[in-house]
């Protein structure tokens, strides 16, 4: 096979490229031209995380808040900042990627949440950018390949398969209306900052840098245990090969259990009071189903991904076996150096990793954890990755194949007229397999998000917000209604009352459940709804002997008062 011109070629690693027996001027070249790609990746990640924190800063123009999982972050950040972090019972389970923000935001006061909102969605920004640009990359490889088959410079018809890709792996990951991602991460969950920094690590391999690879690994690791089944033998697999990283390794392997336990020893007096949280899930949780396992399979993780872009992924795994099975037999092992082999086996990889990610995920659910959407975003970034992948390798057959068709029956006509049909087949066939992605019918793959559903949904919980801060201020402010006694709002809502009046969240109480015999009255009660169409709580008539006093309403939040020091 004829060597691969260097500058087209977008996953090259240092081992990709000549010995210093090449002739000096060449190997000179080589030599810039690796710099440069270096230096570009380097540019790439500086002004992508340059135009992802503009685009979340900006994003603050609507109106924003953080939900539940967040708001019990931001608060412990403030609390690390006076040193009486508290974490028993209250809020969610403690993670330290985002302690990493939020303790240093913590210092700007009132600002903290809005500063974690931007690092939040500038992480779910820079994931579907990655996203983008991984399967642009591998079907760009691919494209190369079918390029030097054809003898012909590529030009848009290397190019425009690989557009094709990149623009459905980052539809496919941020449009999904099953995946939750928009309103997930723009509520300032953290898994869409992991996702990006696992894509990150990722390419960081394909560069040949499991260096890098491994300590983005670490990050992402900080957010997801789960990942500690993945990233922790791809460390000890770089202890083995690199004895020069071996201090890097031991340190991050340690760094773990540190940032993980002790912060929650030191909040709670118990090593796994976290863990113990989240085996708690709300009572409409898929740990709860009759097999959930299955259920988190069946009801959310295979609807997570778009069905056309999932079932391009499994025909690529499936395709793959059997393309480089028979290229193998052909000619042996180096059929599986090729730039196409490569990327091929790296999206088939991807497609894999991500079935595995899915199956971790319900293994935990079916032991008693949660099983949240956001927990598969990290898999279904890399099925979608791979799916995209399917569809841009489907352009070029398909246009390569009408070329190499036409060029049969055209056997005389001379070398030069099919390559250049060979572009024009495939820029035809790109526009194809594109319009079949936009207008097959739903049965193939509908359930795209609802923009402005989506919209009103997250403006509604930045009302709740807002509602809440002026009831406390309309009442004289967080001392008189710490003052009044007991405070109590709806569930979902503790954390973010107890921000406000600058409270631990074992201090705010959320409303008793139907089935239980309600305690003592709240003193002050901020009744709300967790969405637009949730239940009103907490029920006033859980105390019918108490009188509550009207205080008002802002928004979709009411306050009414019983004030223990009440003559």
């Amino acid at each position: 096979m004829p060597r691969r011109p260097l500058a087209n070629t977008l996953s090259a690693s240092t081992t990709d490229f000549p010995a210093s027996s090449a002739p000096i001027g060449r190997a000179h070249g080589q030599a810039r031209s690796l710099a440069g790609h270096r230096f570009s990746a380097r540019n790439f990640y500086i002004g992508l995380t340059v135009v992802a924190l503009v685009i979340g800063a900006a994003s603050l123009l609507v109106p924003s808040t953080p939900s539940y999982d967040p708001w019990s972050w931001i608060v412990w950040g403030r609390e690390i900042i006076h040193l009486n972090l508290k974490i028993t019972t209250g809020g969610t389970s403690w993670k330290p990627l985002p302690m990493i923000f939020t303790i240093p935001f913590a210092l700007f006061g009132k600002a903290a949440p809005n500063l974690w909102l931007v690092i939040a969605r500038a992480g779910a920004f820079a994931a579907v950018v990655m996203t983008f640009r991984l399967a642009y990359r591998l079907t760009r490889q691919l494209a190369v390949s079918f390029r030097d088959r054809a003898e012909a410079d590529g030009g848009l018809a290397t190019i425009a398969p690989a557009l094709l890709a990149g623009l459905i792996a980052a539809v496919a990951l941020a449009f999904s209306a099953s995946g939750g991602f928009i309103s997930a991460n723009t509520l300032g969950y953290s898994e869409g900052f992991a996702t990006a920094l696992m894509l990150i690590a990722i390419e960081r391999h394909l560069d040949g840098k499991p260096r890098q690879a491994f300590v983005v690994g670490f990050f992402v690791a900080l957010d997801r245990p789960e990942i500690w089944l993945f990233w922790g033998p791809y460390g000890l697999w770089l202890f083995w090969k690199d004895a020069g990283a071996r201090a890097l390794i031991i340190g991050c392997f340690v760094l773990i259990p540190i940032l993980w336990f002790l912060p929650v020893y030191w909040g709670s007096g118990q090593f796994g009071s976290s863990v113990t949280r989240a085996v708690h899930p709300r009572a409409n949780s898929l740990a709860f189903a009759k097999f959930p396992f299955e259920a988190e399979l069946k009801r959310a993780a295979w609807p997570t991904m778009l069905l056309r872009v999932k079932v391009l992924a499994v025909l690529l795994v499936l395709a793959t076996s059997v393309v480089l099975w028979r290229a193998r037999r052909r000619e042996g092992n180096t059929a599986l150096r090729t730039p196409r082999a490569r990327a091929l086996l790296t999206a088939a990889a991807m497609g894999i990793g991500g079935l595995a990610w899915f199956l971790v995920i319900a293994v935990m659910t079916q032991v008693g954890f949660s099983g949240n959407n956001r927990y598969l975003v990290l898999g279904a970034s890399l099925v979608d990755i791979c799916g995209a992948v399917g569809f841009g390798w489907l352009a070029l057959e398909l246009g390569h194949g009408a070329a190499a068709w036409r060029g049969r029956r055209r056997a005389g006509s001379g070398s030069a007229e099919p390559g250049a049909g060979s572009r024009t087949l495939v820029t035809a066939a790109t526009v194809l397999v594109a319009a079949f992605f936009v207008l097959a019918p739903n049965w193939v793959g509908g359930g795209l998000v609802s923009l402005p559903r989506t919209h009103g949904s997250l403006v509604y919980q930045a009302h709740l917000r807002q509602g809440l801060a002026k009831l406390v201020d309309r009442y004289g402010g967080p001392r008189k209604v710490l003052a009044c006694g007991t405070v109590m709002t709806e569930g979902f809502q503790v954390p973010m009352l107890a921000w406000t009046l600058d409270v631990h969240t074992v201090r705010v109480e959320g409303p008793p459940a139907p089935e239980t015999t309600p305690g003592a009255a709240p003193n002050v009660i901020l009744q709300t709804r967790d969405t637009r169409s949730a239940t009103l709580l907490p029920y006033l008539s859980s105390w019918p002997t108490v009188k509550y006093h009207y205080v008002g309403t802002e928004g979709p939040v009411h306050m009414f008062t019983h004030c223990a020091n009440a003559t």
